[in-house]
């Protein structure tokens, strides 16, 4: 069903865009405003404290965390062995013999050495 029209009036109101821009005040204001708006969303987005550097800083803390968890596994480790070092007899003999090659009074060592043929 189609709408009557109306009569063209001689005095219509004009639609608020319109309104706006003819009025060169309200038309430079929505201009500065928008382009303000623009350059904040992209020094948002591009910016030294952009997404990408965002995400690159949370990289590399995801990266330091891991790097501190392996240490933090290697220091205690080696507390461990500082304990036992400290602590166990057993502990040092087998480390003297094995890293330092000592034997003790009247033992024998024998050697095998592979020949080259």
């Amino acid at each position: 069903m189609a709408r009557p029209r109306r009569p063209p009036s001689a005095r219509q109101k004009p639609g608020t865009l319109r309104q706006i821009l003819m009025n060169t005040r309200l038309s430079t204001s929505l201009f500065l405003s928008s382009l303000f708006l623009v350059s904040m969303i992209a020094l948002t987005v591009w910016g030294e404290r952009g997404l990408p550097a965002v995400w690159r800083r949370q990289h590399n803390i995801m990266r330091l965390v891991q790097d501190i968890e392996a240490v933090e596994q290697e220091n205690s480790r080696l507390g461990r062995e500082v304990q036992r070092l400290r602590s166990d007899m057993h502990y040092i003999e087998k480390i003297a013999r094995e890293e330092l090659g000592l034997i003790r009074p009247k033992e024998l060592v024998f050697e095998f050495v592979e020949s080259d043929r």
